[in-house]
């Protein structure tokens, strides 16, 4: 999925632009892409991951595009410890087609 994805080089430079220093996880595991967001405080959210969260918020959303979102909490605990963004390869690949084309119609 690293050829011409433009959705993660988007999101990279995004973050860069927002000062963000956090490295992204974006994996394929059959028919899902999933980016995951590693929890680095021990009480709440941080606010890298947060940030994040607000950007593929921001820039997913207006394109119609679907995703779910999932919480993983530190066994026996309220510990936050990652959020992973899921797309269906097919959405994923109609967003960066969308992108590509410059088609930011939903």
């Amino acid at each position: 999925m690293k050829q011409n994805d433009y959705y993660r080089n988007l999101l990279k430079r995004l973050c860069k632009a927002n000062n963000i220093s956090r490295k992204l996880k974006f994996e394929t595991i059959e028919e899902l892409v999933v980016i995951n967001l590693k929890n680095h405080l021990k009480d709440g959210v941080d606010l890298e991951c947060f940030k994040i969260l607000n950007l593929i918020h921001q820039t997913v959303i207006p394109l119609g595009i679907k995703f779910n979102q999932q919480l993983y909490l530190y066994p026996d605990g309220d510990r936050l410890d990652r959020v992973a963004i899921t797309f269906n390869k097919s959405d994923y690949l109609l967003l960066n087609k969308k992108l590509e084309e410059g088609d930011i119609s939903n």
